[in-house]
């Protein structure tokens, strides 16, 4: 059968576009599949998408679109009821090409994705063909105004699927629909490609939008009550959203600076979950519980709040996670708590979850909504003579569940890091050809010459499903050729130009042990670190460090007197009696003031921050003081402070420190640029790694 799926935004990012992807890629195997979105705004789809499933959109909304401006696309829709979450996306122009698609659709099912577009679906499609809505939300968080539309118009549905049994209830009990099934059904999410987490490593991981429904503050206050009991467990929160400065400011006014990291979004995040021992999900509302079941499927145990739909169906309580009170800090904290404290409980509970997600495995899911789609089928032909059911499933000897992507530059790398220095990449193309792609690293310099392209020796596997996989490896010793900076990761043939890769999973999780080991024994030899990530482009990009010498901040501590730090030394100098912490005015008017540090062995230390000596000898209203170690006093010879060996690129992002606000020691000679009020200090970590600190008069 050919099945029809009508979104409202495929190329964007969210959790009903991926569960979408999910379903239409699973039912692909066997049927015809495409996903007609509404609207178009960007080039490419956020989430990949196999060739297998047609992807097409009704209104190009992109610059220099003729449908930007229509006649009509600024008068108000006829169909969208106004009180809809998107109804200011819709318009006379937008009802017309959606009224045009389903009237001609060749669909055998067409699948509505949000309640806007089920209206469309029931009240619009040709009688030829079955017409099921999906409903992603919680039913009654739907506005009643749009309920009622929906009580007058889906009469004319074939099925109506919700993603919980307790939301079917609901609907079924609030907006009763004579004659039409309501069945839950729910989400899927793919089996990772990624191990699954060991549960040893001691990070709580979290994710999803930055939202008030997410309830991250309850989160990061539970943790907060833990902070002192666990000091060496790390809280992630992983997202976007308008939350994300509130809950920074509540991280620094809980003094949980390095501790609960807000980490920005990441994809895909499966290789983020594998990092973490314990999952949290907070949520006051859950329509479903997208991060419940992707967490479980990495093989974490999930402390979770009891929302009124969703977790519940997905949580066996005391087996494979813990469910809490919903909106209760002191609850979050006892749950987390007895799996943070508890190891074999937290792997138990980890190995449960693993085997008990395996229900929501894309291949089990699309099975049961080709029983939903028969099940409508055979009371459509009941009722309706001349009705002809879909034709049953592609039946091949041996169906793929990939399929190879149509251009190398479609295709997404995938990077496994081990504590070794290794990285290993791996690529599923199209057919090799004549082309012998091979990987190459392309040297992008933020000043000066670049460096010589560096080709690995890349190793080429036919697929059975007639695309190639190609595989290469970056050893520690190529550090020596690609010394401190960054690098493109392309492929190249001798027939083609360079393709910038894009980047698939990025499993980094073994650099959490290096860094640990590397605090713990600081090295003699040349320091050397690779991390893979992503830019904002979703293009695969490469982290290289070599260094003689490096200094690398372990911890910064801020307090209402002042900022303190610890670090380590690696490389073939030790700390000599007398060593020197100096923090460098940058600018046309250079200043340097050092302080002894307290020596922790040869090769650890800690240092109190001159700030106040910063304040009193400012020259203007925002300074940046770098930051520098001096491991022999007699030695002019400086080492920079950084933060750069993390699992993850945007330290500066992650570890934010709160300002200290403070009044100087000395009278000043700079009375105007230097009042008596409080002048803020911030210590920072520099998008290249770099520590320092600014000093700012506000």
């Amino acid at each position: 059968m050919k099945i029809s799926f009508l979104i409202n935004n495929i190329y964007g990012i969210g959790g009903t576009n991926r569960t979408v992807i999910n379903l239409a890629e699973a039912l692909a195997v066997h049927h015809e599949v495409e996903i007609v979105s509404v609207f178009r705004r960007a080039n490419a789809t956020k989430f990949d998408i196999s060739p297998r499933v047609t992807v097409r959109a009704l209104v190009d909304l992109r610059p220099g679109s003729a449908d930007r401006g229509a006649a009509g696309s600024t008068e108000p829709s006829e169909v969208v009821p106004r009180q809809e979450e998107f109804y200011a996306q819709y318009s006379r122009f937008t009802d017309a090409r959606i009224i045009r698609e389903l009237q001609r659709t060749d669909a055998d099912v067409v699948v509505g994705t949000r309640p806007s577009l089920n209206l469309f679906v029931a009240a619009h499609t040709r009688d030829g063909a079955l017409r099921v809505a999906q409903e992603h939300m919680t039913h009654l968080a739907i506005p009643l105004a749009v309920r009622a539309e929906m009580a007058r118009v889906y009469p004319r549905l074939d099925a109506i699927t919700t993603v919980t049994e307790a939301d079917a209830r609901s609907f079924t009990e609030n907006t009763p629909i004579p004659g039409i099934p309501v069945v839950g059904i729910p989400n899927s999410v793919p089996r990772p490609s990624v191990p699954p987490s060991d549960c040893t490593h001691k990070v709580v991981v979290s994710a999803g939008r930055m939202h008030h429904v997410k309830r991250y503050d309850l989160l990061i206050r539970a943790f907060g009550m833990l902070a002192a009991d666990f000091p060496d467990w790390q809280l992630r929160i992983y997202g976007d959203g308008g939350e994300a400065g509130k809950l920074r400011a509540l991280v620094a006014e809980l003094g949980l600076a390095g501790r609960a990291l807000l980490m920005g979004g990441f994809s895909p995040i499966e290789s983020e979950w594998a990092k973490g021992s314990i999952a949290a999900v907070t949520s006051s509302a859950e329509s479903f519980g997208m991060t419940l079941v992707e967490a479980m499927r990495c093989g974490l145990p999930v402390v979770s709040t009891d929302c009124p739909v969703g977790p519940r169906e997905i949580l066996s309580d005391g087996e494979d996670g813990l469910l809490v009170p919903n909106g209760d800090a002191e609850a979050i904290a006892w749950g987390l708590r007895r799996l943070m404290a508890d190891d074999a409980l937290r792997r138990a509970m980890g190995a449960a979850a693993l085997s008990n997600a395996a229900r929501y495995d894309p291949a089990a899911v699309a099975a049961r909504y080709v029983e939903l789609f028969e099940d409508a089928a055979r009371r459509r032909a009941a009722a309706v003579r001349g009705y002809r059911a879909p034709a049953g499933p592609r039946r091949t000897a041996a169906p793929q569940a990939k399929v190879p992507p149509v251009s190398l530059g479609s295709a997404g790398v995938d990077v496994t890091a081990d504590d070794a220095g290794w990285l290993r990449f791996s690529a599923d193309g199209p057919g090799e050809g004549r082309h012998r792609w091979q990987f190459v690293l392309r040297h992008k310099p933020s000043d000066g010459p670049a460096l010589p392209d560096l080709p690995l020796r890349t190793v080429r596997k036919p697929l059975d499903n007639g695309g190639t996989r190609y595989t290469a490896a970056v050893t520690p010793s190529a550090l020596d050729h690609l010394g401190d900076g960054r690098w493109q990761v392309t492929m190249r043939s001798p027939k083609t130009g360079a393709v910038h890769m894009k980047a698939g999973i990025r499993d980094t999780r073994a650099l959490i042990d290096a860094r640990e080991r590397l605090v713990a024994r600081p090295t003699a030899e040349p320091l050397g670190w690779n991390l893979p990530y992503a830019q904002p482009n979703g293009r695969l990009m490469l982290r290289t460090v070599l260094r003689r010498e490096h200094a690398e901040c372990t911890g910064v501590k801020v307090t209402d007197a002042g900022i303190a730090l610890e670090g380590v030394l690696c490389g073939d100098r030790l700390l000599k009696p007398g060593a020197l912490f100096v923090v460098s005015r940058r600018g046309q008017h250079p200043v340097n003031f050092a302080v002894p540090v307290g020596l922790m062995g040869n090769r650890r230390f800690r240092a109190e921050v001159p700030v106040r000596k910063a304040v009193d000898h400012r020259l203007d209203r925002w300074e940046d003081w770098d930051w520098w170690l001096q491991p022999d006093p007699a030695d002019r010879a400086k080492v920079r402070v950084c933060h750069l060996l993390e699992d993850f690129p945007d330290v500066k992002g992650a570890f934010t420190y709160p300002s200290v606000p403070l009044v100087g020691d000395e009278p000043s000679e700079f009375a105007v640029i230097h009042p008596a009020r409080p002048v803020w200090v911030r210590a920072y970590c520099s998008a290249s790694g770099a520590m320092a600190m600014n000093v700012v008069d506000r």
